[in-house]
């Protein structure tokens, strides 16, 4: 389990000492695909840390609609922000696939925070990479949901790497639209060669030229 947190930036300049006793500390818990790992308006008990699967952040709109907020891969930890200013969590985290996370208690998060200033300052440069992405995906909540995909694609590849272990159906949900616009739209970047695909995988072949194409006007 050490080696899993010492091979992330975040956790990399912790004494190994505190590394082992965190990872003493850490509850491994286990959820089904659409299961959420907790919703909006829960209490902050806990920062989690993904192993496996995907998540993703959402937010409900006054109509009902889901808003995708942030994408979540493994390694990466969420509902920090909730827990350092003890407000309920902002969002609801859907797991898009089956999915694994462990849980940071909040004590023990708070003493890391306090007792290691590296810690903490990259736990606060990973919250401001979640909301850069986060404000990026609400400015692409009105654009053509080809443009949601094809950034959606380029984040995973800049995070899990260019071969992405995803179905169709991920993709659609993660773009929120239908499992036939995700289909079209990877057929579409295969005939560009921006991407290629087979059974529950993509890979990303043009990584920045789809990030350029979802942001063009």
């Amino acid at each position: 389990m050490d080696y899993f947190l010492a091979g992330l930036p975040v956790f990399r300049r912790l004494p190994e000492a505190s590394l082992e006793r965190l990872a003493q500390q850490l509850r491994l818990r286990r959820f089904g695909k659409g299961e959420a790992v907790f919703k909006d308006t829960d209490a902050p008990e806990s920062v989690y840390l993904l192993k496996s699967g995907l998540v993703k952040a959402v937010k409900y709109s006054p109509r009902e609609e889901p808003v995708i907020m942030e994408l979540i891969v493994p390694g990466g930890l969420f509902g920090m922000i909730a827990v350092l200013e003890r407000k309920p969590y902002p969002v609801s985290a859907l797991c898009i696939q089956d999915s694994e996370a462990y849980r940071i208690g909040v004590a023990d998060f708070d003493d890391l925070m306090k007792r290691h200033p590296d810690f903490a300052q990259a736990i606060y440069s990973e919250i401001g990479t979640h909301l850069r992405h986060s404000q990026a995906l609400r400015a692409l909540a009105k654009e053509p949901a080809e443009k949601r995909i094809m950034y959606i694609l380029w984040l995973l590849s800049g995070s899990v790497g260019r071969e992405l272990p995803i179905l169709r159906e991920d993709i659609a949900e993660m773009a929120g639209t239908s499992q036939e616009t995700a289909i079209r739209t990877l057929v579409e970047l295969r005939r560009k060669k921006l991407v290629s695909s087979r059974w529950k995988r993509v890979t990303v072949l043009e990584p920045e030229r789809l990030k350029a194409l979802s942001e063009s006007r």
